[in-house]
């Protein structure tokens, strides 16, 4: 009657047989909670995938060296407490718009997550998180909508933000 999987599907290897799936299992006028990435600006996700796969061939140790190091540059910029009006780049994803220099490196070019009430901890593991899984699938809404709508799922309740997409779809009788 109810299904979720969330902040998972993107992560097995074939994102749309997982959904496919879990909607199947999904009994008829049941829900199906589902979260998934968004897709970002096209220098994040190029760089994205080039970090995704070269930190594959490095040892658990490096991983966690490499995570700090990006930390500490989110943490760095951050301190700045720059913040200034981007223009809209629309052949790179850039949306235009006022950002705190962290955040537009972050959103369009690198993930240097840092956020001073999550601590410094709590940061280094967000950014390890990101690039430790060797699938990490993201979306692009109208990609995310077409599963919805492939699988013949009814949207109950739509999200979407920077990060993410999420959403409960109610299952056709």
């Amino acid at each position: 009657d109810f299904v979720v999987c969330v902040q998972v599907i993107m992560h097995t290897e074939y994102a749309e047989k997982t959904f496919s799936h879990l909607a199947d299992v999904t009994a008829a006028g049941g829900e199906f909670a589902c979260y998934v990435y968004s897709k970002k600006a096209l220098p994040r996700e190029l760089v994205d995938d080039y970090f995704r796969k070269a930190t594959h061939e490095v040892s658990s140790e490096e991983m966690w060296a490499f995570a700090e190091q990006l930390t500490e540059l989110g943490k760095r910029l951050s301190e700045l407490n720059v913040s200034f009006e981007a223009p809209d780049i629309p052949l790179l994803g850039i949306k235009g718009g006022r950002y705190d220099i962290q955040r537009f490196i972050y959103w369009n070019f690198l993930k240097c997550f840092w956020k001073e009430d999550w601590g410094y901890d709590l940061s280094r593991s967000t950014n390890y998180d990101w690039y430790a899984p060797s699938n990490a699938r993201r979306f692009s809404k109208e990609e995310f909508l077409q599963m919805v709508k492939d699988y013949r799922l009814e949207i109950s309740f739509f999200h979407q933000e920077e990060a993410c997409y999420s959403g409960r779809f109610l299952k056709k009788q």
